[in-house]
């Protein structure tokens, strides 16, 4: 059983917390859940994006997941790189650019500028097909194309926007 906080419209855990996938879990006007997304950079100015796996529903994405109950939007993420990419960035000093509120989830938003060796990866199957760099003009690509995940190709688009590209 996997449970989430809660979190308010300005980003605050509430104290209440639900299971995951409990479809008679309700949640009020000012509750969402949350999900952490990061887009990783190379120095090439390419993006590590992932194809999902066919249970995830075939669709590019960057890495993310759910912010479990307990943990701070930035070490959701760290473990979702772990576990979705096989790659510890403990580490690493990644950006977080907040949070978007465009649907039920609240999407914290998360960078980092590292150069990571598709060849070191080591996918997680039951989420992730495979894994490669696109540059900028490819994603906005899958974007237009309607190939990539909806909510990511807003938060990439943010990105970009918080990066003046």
């Amino acid at each position: 059983m996997e449970l989430l906080d809660v979190y308010d419209n300005d980003g605050n855990v509430t104290g209440k917390t639900i299971v995951r996938g409990d479809k008679n879990a309700k949640l009020g006007k000012n509750e969402h859940i949350a999900v952490g997304v990061i887009f990783i950079e190379n120095d090439n100015g390419e993006f590590l994006i992932q194809k999902t796996s066919k249970e995830k529903g075939g669709e590019y994405s960057s890495t993310g997941g759910h912010i479990d109950s307990g943990e701070t939007p930035l070490s959701s993420i760290r473990r979702e790189v772990e576990e979705e990419l096989g790659i510890n960035v403990d580490n690493d000093k990644i950006k977080e650019y907040g949070f978007l509120s465009f649907d039920m989830p609240l999407r914290f938003l998360f960078y980092l500028k590292k150069n990571i060796d598709i060849k070191e990866i080591k996918v997680q199957q039951e989420e992730v097909d495979y894994v490669k760099y696109m540059t900028v003009d490819e994603i906005y690509k899958l974007i237009d194309d309607n190939l990539m995940l909806k909510s990511h190709g807003i938060m990439f688009k943010e990105l970009m926007n918080r990066l003046s590209r």
